[in-house]
């Protein structure tokens, strides 16, 4: 029998959850086959397409996941074919005049979901004019690294709570001064983790493209466990290790 593909979302809070202060209006996901990227039961997702409200919707995103089997190179061109998919689904409504933005998260990053059938996936984000809350401004030197005290939980790459406020600052700097540019360093404690490293410095990187700014002013590393900001004596002091580090600089 034949599964349909289609799951609608609307306000939807575990795709991409720490964007809930954007002004997103609507999420629609669409599931794909294992392996296959042809959109299933198009007619449905026409139907709800074309009953979005255009005058509320300033721009889209669609971001496109696989589940983890297979290379990455493999999952990474599944991912653009669904995105792919998708756009020209969108180009049958009236969504075709508005900008539409692509995030091709494969296997790599972004909203795991459990069981992985669910990652077979792509969210079409709907994003109302950006609302950017006032907040106090990052004090920061020109190629000097600056600790964001965006922080994480142990041995995951998801924010904590209290990151969020250091998360808008960074993102209405970046937005306000289109001249700066922006390396990102990851960093774990306890342990050598290269690729927790990197997975925080890419959520935060994530954050920022999902918030408006340019991919291309943007870079993230990681550095493991190398460059401790203070001795792992306490589990706080080990929380305060578990961070992404700025480096904002202009082009000479």
């Amino acid at each position: 029998m034949k599964r349909i593909g289609l799951v609608i979302l609307l306000n939807l809070c575990v795709c991409l959850s720490h964007a809930q202060n954007e002004a997103r209006t609507d999420s629609v996901s669409i599931l794909f086959d294992y392996n296959r990227f042809e959109v299933l039961d198009e007619a449905a997702l026409l139907s709800q397409l074309n009953g979005i409200d255009l005058s509320k919707v300033a721009h889209i995103r669609l971001v496109g996941y696989t589940d983890s089997i297979g290379t990455q190179t493999r999952n990474t061109m599944l991912a653009a074919a669904r995105i792919s998919a998708l756009k020209r689904v969108l180009q049958k409504t009236g969504l075709r005049s508005l900008k539409i933005e692509i995030l091709n998260a494969n296997e790599t990053s972004g909203f795991r979901a459990v069981p992985d059938e669910l990652n077979r996936r792509v969210d079409i984000l709907f994003y109302g004019k950006p609302e950017i809350k006032e907040a106090p401004k990052l004090a920061f030197e020109l190629n000097k690294p600056l600790n964001l005290n965006i922080n994480f939980v142990g041995g995951r790459a998801d924010f904590l709570p209290e990151s969020q406020a250091n998360l808008e600052q960074l993102r209405n700097i970046m937005l306000e001064d289109t001249t700066l540019l922006l390396k990102l360093h990851g960093h774990v404690c306890c342990a050598d983790d290269m690729p927790l490293s990197e997975k925080r410095a890419y959520a935060v990187l994530s954050y920022l493209i999902e918030s408006g700014v340019d991919h291309k002013r943007m870079t993230a590393a990681g550095f493991s466990n190398r460059k401790q900001l203070v001795p792992e004596i306490s589990e706080v002091n080990k929380s305060l290790n578990r961070r992404v580090e700025a480096i904002f600089y202009r082009k000479e």
